[in-house]
């Protein structure tokens, strides 16, 4: 599926690109922003960059990776500065940069899944506060003990009471009364 309209005059137009050698870019930031402009299909997405050893947990996350058959590297590599940002294959058609893979995981599912890790999270730290109290095993004075261990941490929830405020007057003086 490689497009035609990412050739290597494509990416030389990128001024970001051509001036890396002076200020700087770092492919795992700006490319997945580059392929996202350049393919509309791949604003669905999201990229991230693995090293082999993290590769069989981000697949039982759900990241897939990044081939050969979804983008053609090789017109990237024709760009000005193949040998310091250029992209590779590991045989099997997927693409890396340099140890990392490039992996992609659909937008939708990618918000769901750190939805649920926010929720657990949030879930995890209301437990260790309501379940703060410790004292050690055979203090003699641990009834007392575990009474000032209590989280002092409170929560509330704040609603809005329905009034609205008065509006304020502009900015400045009010004018002088004559």
């Amino acid at each position: 599926m490689p497009n035609e309209k990412l050739t290597a005059a494509y990416w030389n137009s990128k001024t970001e690109i051509i001036e890396a050698a002076t200020q700087g870019w770092n492919p795992l930031d700006r490319l997945p922003k580059l392929l996202k402009e350049a393919f509309s299909y791949l604003k669905n997405v999201e990229f991230g960059f693995f090293s082999e050893s993290d590769l069989p947990e981000m697949f039982s996350q759900g990241w897939e990776l990044f081939t050969k058959d979804m983008f053609d590297a090789d017109e990237f590599n024709k760009s000005v500065i193949p040998a310091r940002y250029g992209l590779t294959d590991d045989g099997s058609g997927a693409l890396k940069w340099r140890d990392n893979y490039l992996m992609i995981m659909g937008k939708d599912f990618r918000n769901q899944l750190m939805a649920s890790r926010h929720a657990k999270h949030e879930d995890q730290f209301v437990k260790s506060i309501e379940e703060r109290k410790f004292t050690m095993k055979g203090d003699p004075q641990a009834e007392e003990m575990a009474k000032y261990s209590e989280s002092k941490y409170e929560t509330k929830t704040i609603k809005p009471t329905g009034k609205t405020p008065e509006p304020k007057r502009g900015p400045g003086r009010p004018p002088k009364k004559k």
